[in-house]
């Protein structure tokens, strides 16, 4: 299996004039619509993660990178910030060791959705690299707007 893709602003590589304008070219084929994204997801069906989601989209709208192929991605980020308050509150009416001594089995549950909401977070977008990475991206195509209209005064 080959080695995983890159947008073009994440390259480390030196690439020729050609190879840059081939890979902005690819990425700009598959950038998709986003009338499905705009609302959350039929099977989403817990308040507070549709609540999130539409938080979400709103607060991320600017960006103009996400799609409709990333909303099962954002709604599985939501439902997994869901799951992880409700353990949260679990564990704030149990507290955190049970009767006999042992860790209480929702820290475990706490930590699993934790760990699914960095995962889905990172391919969203929402972390602070991701969006730098994506910061990157804009501030090249303003660059390279800037360019081609007045010329490299």
């Amino acid at each position: 299996m080959g080695r995983t893709r890159k947008p073009l602003s994440e390259q480390q590589g030196n690439l020729t004039k050609a190879q840059q304008v081939k890979r902005q070219t690819e990425q700009e084929i598959v950038r998709t619509d986003n009338q499905y994204f705009l609302k959350p997801p039929d099977w989403l069906t817990n308040d507070l993660a549709r609540g999130e989601y539409q938080r979400l989209v709103k607060a991320m709208k600017h960006m103009d990178m996400l799609g409709d192929l990333d909303a099962n991605n954002l709604a599985c980020y939501c439902n997994a910030f869901a799951n992880y308050l409700k353990a949260t509150a679990e564990l704030e009416l149990t507290g955190f060791v049970t009767a006999d001594g042992e860790p209480h089995p929702f820290i475990s549950i706490q930590m699993k959705y934790a760990k699914e909401m960095r995962d889905f977070a990172r391919l969203c977008g929402l972390s602070i690299d991701s969006r730098l990475k994506f910061a990157t991206v804009k501030l090249d195509e303003v660059s390279e707007n800037i360019d081609s209209e007045f010329g490299s005064i």
